[in-house]
Order: structure tokens, then C-alpha cells, then sequence
């Protein structure tokens, strides 16, 4: 994918950054406690914060927004605080968040497998790529030469606009695979859209528009995968 926003200066604000400035923020606390300004022990009870800060700074650094790790930092920061300043067990919450990640992380790795993407095509910016995991992504699509592209959303969604591009040798495909969640994929006018998705109690639905092209003339996009309890639409 070459999306107009891909030509912008690196973010600063990675992993290491937001490890370091959480270290200088704790000597800060420590020494104001010792001074009898602040209480240490409460503010040190957002700790949690730490670990989702880091998980949205390794998501920001990944360029497809695909990182399962940052996704998992995100998503076990979020309980932690919540059970920090709840009433319930911390141990009761953790087994089935640890259930619930363990099945993410497979499903994540089979698809991997089982899409097969070559390398090179993975990291051409003609080839779409994107990963909602409780959460969501817009991409914007103007390159020439679209290959196609994957989508994943898990508890998540996405927004993906084809409006600008156009494909490479006449046809591209697209896999999808939604678990709990739904996504919009927007195309221009005149392309052909073929459904070869399975869904299963989910829908994938075609609200687009066909222009006066013959069929054998127009672009074709064919999407395919797999949609469990969620939803896709492909409109102009």
C-alpha cells in the first residue's frame, strides 16, 4: 500500500522512549516522596499505565499496525489497572485473559501460515496490510499497482479506501478473516467485486456500484477468507 501518509518523518515515540521517560518519572516520584509531597505507593498504582504506554509505541512503530505483542501489552495493561483499583482477584482475571491471548496469538500465527504471503510481496508498499486486535484501522490506498492485500480484525474493525487506486494486471485479491468484529472496504466505481469469503454467522455484503464497463473490462477484486460472528462491506 502507498498511502499518502507514508512518506512522513518516523515517529519518536517508541518502546525505548516510553521505558525511559517511565523510569525518569518514577525517581521523580520517589524523590518527591521522600520530600512528604506525594504518597508513592498510591501513584505507583497506575504501573499498569507503563505497559500500555509501550504496547500503543511498538503498535505506532509498525508501519501495517500488525504488532500482536503491542496488541497484548495494550490488552493486559488495560486489566491490570482495572483490577488495581477494582474489587475483584487479579488471579481470576488473569487465566481467562491469558485463555483469550493464547487463542489470539494461534489464530494469528495459523493465519500467517496459512496465507503464505511471500516476503517480498509483504513488504511492498503495493500490498495491503492491517490488523485490528480490540481496536481498529483506516488505511488509504492510492498506489497503481495494487497486488492485493490481508485483513484481520479480532474484537476490532477496519476501514480500508481503494477509492484512488487501481490494480496491477486487472485483478487483485484480498483475504479477510473476522472474529467479533467487522470491517468497510471501499472501491471505485466500475470494479467488479467477486465474493469467495465464507461466513458464518456474519455476512459480507456488496453495496457497490457497477459502471457502464463491460464485465471483461473492469477491474477485478475477489475477496476471500473467512467471517465469524461479523461483518463486511464492500461499497464505492
Amino acid at each position: 500500500m502507498n498511502a499518502a501518509d507514508d512518506t512522513r518523518t518516523p515517529s519518536p515515540f517508541s518502546p525505548k522512549l516510553v521505558l525511559g521517560v517511565a523510569i525518569i518519572v518514577a525517581g521523580l516520584v520517589l524523590t518527591l516522596d521522600n520530600l512528604g509531597l506525594v504518597q508513592a505507593h498510591t501513584l505507583f498504582k497506575l504501573w499498569p499505565l507503563a505497559l500500555v504506554a509501550v504496547g500503543i509505541a511498538k503498535i505506532r512503530q509498525d508501519r501495517q499496525g500488525s504488532s500482536t505483542g503491542g496488541w497484548f501489552l495494550v490488552l493486559g495493561g488495560a486489566f491490570l489497572l482495572l483490577f488495581t483499583f477494582g474489587h475483584g482477584h487479579l488471579a481470576d482475571a488473569l487465566g481467562p485473559m491469558l485463555v483469550v491471548a493464547l487463542g489470539i496469538l494461534i489464530v494469528t500465527k495459523a493465519l500467517k501460515q496459512s496465507r503464505g504471503i511471500p516476503p517480498e510481496l509483504a513488504r511492498s508498499d503495493d500490498f495491503l496490510q492491517g490488523t485490528a486486535i480490540f481496536g481498529g484501522f483506516k488505511r488509504r490506498v492510492v498506489t497503481q499497482a495494487f497486488k492485493g492485500g490481508e485483513l484481520t480484525a479480532i474484537f476490532g474493525g477496519y476501514e480500508v479506501d481503494l477509492r484512488q487506486a487501481a490494480i496491477e494486471n486487472g485483478q487483485a485479491r484480498i483475504d479477510v478473516f473476522v472474529l467479533f468484529g467487522g470491517g468497510e472496504i471501499r472501491v471505485p466505481d466500475g470494479w467488479e467485486v467477486v465474493h469467495r469469503a465464507t461466513a458464518i454467522a456474519g455476512a459480507l455484503n456488496d453495496g457497490t456500484h457497477h459502471g457502464p464497463a463491460p464485465v471483461e473490462g473492469r477491474p477485478r477484486l475477489v475477496i476471500t477468507g473467512l467471517i465469524l460472528f461479523g461483518g463486511t462491506e464492500v461499497k464505492s
